[in-house]
Order: structure tokens, then C-alpha cells, then sequence
């Protein structure tokens, strides 16, 4: 958080971004995510906070996530699972911005199979109809699930991004 509170607004500047996807599943001391560094964290510039595994160690999020729409969770969480995997934002550009996430399977919680979750989505919502640009956080343990569902999502997303390992 205190990286991101000196650096984005430099990165803003000087990059000229126009929308910026945050991971904050852990940035509340190694565990989860709390309102009040949700709120800060947002407050800094950031148009999207994805979640993933630790979504809810900070149970004020439980209700947190379902009034603040900036902050997603895996798609293929229970269906039950308060929030949204995806949103719909507006770049400072004007672009219709597409953040969607999945969780791998591998050496995770057991759930809903990320690709077909995805297929759903995009098979509701089209690229360049309903948003201009998408972007999908695959939070998940392994490299190789990451980039066998980047290569999955090749030509129907603009950009896939691995988090949750420590690996780029």
C-alpha cells in the first residue's frame, strides 16, 4: 500500500494511464482486505480491486464487496459468494473496461471450473459490443494453469494476468 500510494500517481502521470487493475487480496497485513484499505487503496487512483483466495479473511468484506462494485472476486466462487467476479468500468478515456477474474483449481479450494466460467461470461458479453477492452486476473498457483487459460482466452480477451504465486 505504501508503494502504491508513492508510485501511482507518477505512473498515472507519466504513462498517461487511463484505467489501473489492482490485486489486493492480501494488503491488509499478509491477510485479506480490510474496508478501510479498500477505501484508501481506491481513494489512491485505483479503478479495480481484484480479491482472490483470501477474498474474505476480513469478514467485513462479506457485505463491504456487495456495496462497492470496484472490488471483484473470483467469477467461479459459489454462486452463493457475495460480490461479482466481473465489472464493467469506465476508463478515464472514455473505454468500456472489462475486469473479470477466475481461480485456478490446481492446489486450490475446490471450485467451479474457471474456463467454463469464463466461456459464460464472454459468450453473454462480447468484446467490442458490450465493453472495448478486457482484462481477466487468473488468480491461481500454477504458471501452467495460468497461461493454459490465457492461451484459452487468446483473441476473445485483451489481456491475461497472472497473480496469487509470487510469479509473474
Amino acid at each position: 500500500r505504501d508503494a502504491l500510494a508513492k508510485e501511482l500517481p507518477r505512473l498515472r502521470q507519466q504513462l498517461e494511464l487511463d484505467f489501473v487493475v489492482a490485486n489486493a487480496e492480501n494488503a491488509t497485513a499478509g491477510v485479506g482486505l480490510n474496508v478501510d484499505h479498500a477505501r484508501s487503496i481506491l481513494e489512491l487512483g485505483v479503478d479495480c480491486i481484484t480479491l482472490g483466495d483470501h477474498a474474505f479473511d476480513q469478514r467485513e468484506m462479506l457485505t463491504y464487496i456487495q456495496q462497492e462494485p470496484r472490488i471483484i472476486r473470483p467469477i467461479n466462487f459459489a454462486k452463493t459468494a457475495p460480490g461479482n467476479g466481473l465489472g464493467i468500468f469506465k476508463a478515464r478515456n472514455g473505454a468500456r473496461v472489462f475486469v473479470g477474474q477466475v481461480m485456478g483449481r490446481l492446489f486450490m479450494d475446490s471450485l467451479d471450473d474457471p474456463f467454463v466460467a469464463m466461456d459464460k461470461v464472454l459468450s453473454e458479453s462480447k468484446m467490442g459490443e458490450a465493453f472495448d477492452c478486457a482484462i481477466v486476473d487468473v488468480h491461481a498457483e500454477a504458471t501452467s494453469e495460468k497461461m493454459a487459460i490465457g492461451q484459452y482466452l487468446d483473441g476473445r480477451v485483451s489481456m491475461v494476468v497472472g497473480t496469487h504465486s509470487h510469479i509473474p
